[in-house]
């Protein structure tokens, strides 16, 4: 074991628990948390929980004791059988009634969380709308354009509703109009629209939300390395707020040094009303996110074939560990699973006091862990069991899933308005998982593999599967065939199959800097290409051969924000070697570190979510770490930045 004493605190702390503290009470809390958190974001936007349905129209027979009963499964939180109710309702009802059932019924399934179903729904809607129905209609299409990641969508949805705004909806468009210039990084125009808002409200607890979507817009413009220079003229709250940008972004990805950022900004903007949103919330949530327990284990395999992999975690932990006040530092036990056994050194962590383990790394360490009955702190495994698996209350799992950034991928293609694709995936075991993911979470939005194509991950040549997959030998077979008949030679230029939107590419950089020109030499240049964080190894030349493949990956890696580079520049001036190849590795151990207290509080659910250096983290009802990821596109060899859904991806 390494010990490192002088990291110790002098006090205890306890982890908090549910009053009925049994492993089926703690999943029934985090699943209870996670569903409320994102109920009531929506909700609160939307205002379905106290929303009517006003029609000057005759309601069928019946229709007031359905309408009564489907906002009852609604408060219940049975969102799909309120909104079924809700289109069964509508298929009898007149015009102006059935639109607004319908507009009911989309409300709901977006609740739910299923964007099929809401697309699905509002296609059924008049084109023809009252004001308030068409604003109503824009808020929901609006929602689902910031969920899928394209705020250039949601803000066309949003000017398409007539002004003046109506005084019902008012505040709904203009917070997801703010929301959506945030993402854009039009943080000036996010700041204007949202202080726009609030002057029309008058609850406090209405204005404090509104600061909290300003103070979360910074965020994440500040991410997308935003200009935040005040324009000419503008108000002291609007300068001050813009200047809030940095402040936020430390607060959000680094927040062992924001307080210092915070205390500047207070001394040169004493009055602004920020100052109590600040206080209130902002500093004591830092103090949250930066409660440990007194002592800490990292289990990891520090020798062996896994050795390089688990040094690069433990510089990462360390390395968060060391930007905090060294008051506050836990003390931190290491322990090497490959030198006494991975059993071992838990059951070891636990004797000698650790009240919070991080690790072990390895799989198989992970799958023997949640079948012992030696947990009994809170863990958080550095990987992923199965699906099927039932894990101690206890145990957390914290991976870098390709499965999960396949279905991200799934995500991103149907709100890029890209539905059916091809799959190009490696003939083993990582190939097939990637795929399965890839292909459930497309066929679940509505959309759908039209065909897949295996490759060998040591053959040199790839021309053989990908013109399979695109159908050129078809097309040469039928113009052979027509050659034949005619009793002529004629010359003809093969065609790609066409019905087809993008494709989804499964490759590591050395495959994929192969497989990319191949598809542009059968002809599929014109073809979207998606692919997991897998395809790009930054720092390499040969990166150029990937130009305009479309991926999700890390801040860590693509973000171009001040303090995502600041702690890049560090790895690369203390640890050169390791930085190389192992960047993912270390901010995957800084973000370890940081998720501790998140645990250790009880914070789960998309409300309580952390922008750490691997994604927006979040703690799901499962008990697993959620990563969103950032996108960008290979642009001459590097990664560029997209915020938006893509339209052409070449």
């Amino acid at each position: 074991m390494l010990a490192i004493p002088h990291l110790a605190v002098g006090h205890k702390t306890t982890v908090c628990r549910p009053a009925s503290d049994t492993p089926a009470a703690r999943t029934r809390l985090r699943q209870m948390h996670a569903m409320r958190d994102c109920a009531l974001a929506i909700v609160a936007l939307l205002g379905i929980a106290s929303c009517t349905t006003p029609t000057s129209q005759p309601t069928p027979p019946g229709a007031d004791r359905q309408l009564a009963h489907a906002e009852q499964l609604a408060r219940d939180g049975k969102y799909i059988e309120s909104a079924q109710l809700y289109e069964t309702m509508a298929g009898s009802a007149q015009k102006e009634l059935r639109d607004r059932l319908l507009l009911r019924a989309a409300k709901e399934y977006l609740l739910a969380g299923d964007p099929a179903k809401v697309q699905a729904t509002l296609a059924r809607v008049s084109a023809s709308l009252p004001t308030q129905d068409f604003a109503d209609r824009a808020v929901i299409a609006a929602e689902l354009a910031l969920q899928a990641k394209n705020p250039a969508k949601a803000l066309e949805e949003l000017q398409r509703v007539p002004q003046p705004l109506p005084r019902e909806s008012a505040p709904n468009v203009l917070a997801l109009r703010a929301r959506a210039q945030f993402a854009l990084n039009r943080p000036a125009a996010g700041v204007t629209t949202a202080l726009e808002r609030e002057r029309l409200l008058s609850n406090p607890q209405d204005i404090r939300a509104n600061q909290r979507l300003i103070w979360e817009g910074l965020q994440t413009s500040a991410a997308g390395n935003a200009d935040f220079t005040s324009q000419p003229g503008s108000s002291a709250i609007v300068a001050g707020w813009l200047d809030l940008g940095r402040a936020a972004l430390v607060a959000a990805r680094n927040p062992f040094t924001a307080k210092t950022d915070l205390a500047a900004w207070r001394s040169r903007y004493p009055t602004h009303p920020a100052n109590s949103f600040l206080n209130e919330e902002v500093l004591p949530a830092l103090g949250v996110g930066l409660d440990y327990p007194a002592q800490v284990a990292l289990v990891l395999p520090l020798s062996g074939r896994q050795q390089a992999a688990g040094v690069a975690i433990r510089d990462g932990f360390m390395a968060a560990l060391l930007q905090q006040d060294p008051a506050r530092r836990p003390q931190v036990n290491i322990y090497d699973t490959v030198a006494m056994g991975a059993s071992t050194a838990y059951r070891r962590a636990v004797t000698e006091g650790a009240q919070f383990i991080v690790g072990p790394l390895l799989k198989e360490d992970v799958a023997a862990l949640a079948t012992s009955s030696d947990v009994s702190v809170l863990t958080l495994a550095l990987n992923q069991l199965p699906d099927s698996a039932s894990p101690p209350a206890m145990l957390f799992q914290y991976a870098l899933d390709p499965e999960d950034e396949a279905r991200q991928v799934a995500r991103r293609a149907m709100a890029d308005g890209r539905g059916r694709g091809l799959a190009l995936v490696p003939n083993n075991e990582w190939g097939q998982r990637v795929y399965r993911a890839l292909e459930s979470e497309l066929k679940a939005l509505g959309g759908a593999v039209a065909g897949v194509g295996y490759y060998d991950t040591s053959a040199r040549d790839f021309s053989d599967p990908i013109s399979k997959l695109l159908l050129i030998d078809e097309s040469r077979a039928r113009a052979n065939a027509l050659n034949s008949t005619l009793g002529q030679r004629f010359e003809f230029e093969p065609r790609r199959r066409g019905d087809v939107q993008f494709v989804f590419m499964g490759a590591y950089p050395s495959e994929g800097r192969s497989l990319r020109p191949t598809l542009r030499f059968f002809l599929a240049d014109d073809l979207p290409v998606y692919a997991t964080s897998d395809i790009y190894e930054p720092d390499t030349q040969a990166n150029s051969d990937l130009d305009g493949v479309i991926f999700p990956d890390m801040p860590w890696v693509i973000s171009p924000d001040a303090v995502s580079t600041e702690l890049r520049t560090a790895l690369n001036q203390y640890w050169p070697v390791r930085a190389r190849g192992r960047g993912r590795l270390y901010a995957f151990g800084f973000d370890a570190y940081r998720i501790v207290p998140l645990l250790k509080a009880g914070k789960f659910g998309t409300a309580n979510a952390i922008p750490g250096m691997t994604g927006l983290l979040s703690i799901d009802e499962r008990g697993r770490v959620r990563r969103d990821l950032d996108w960008a596109r290979v642009t001459d060899g590097k990664p560029v930045p997209i915020g938006t859904t893509t339209t052409a991806a070449r």
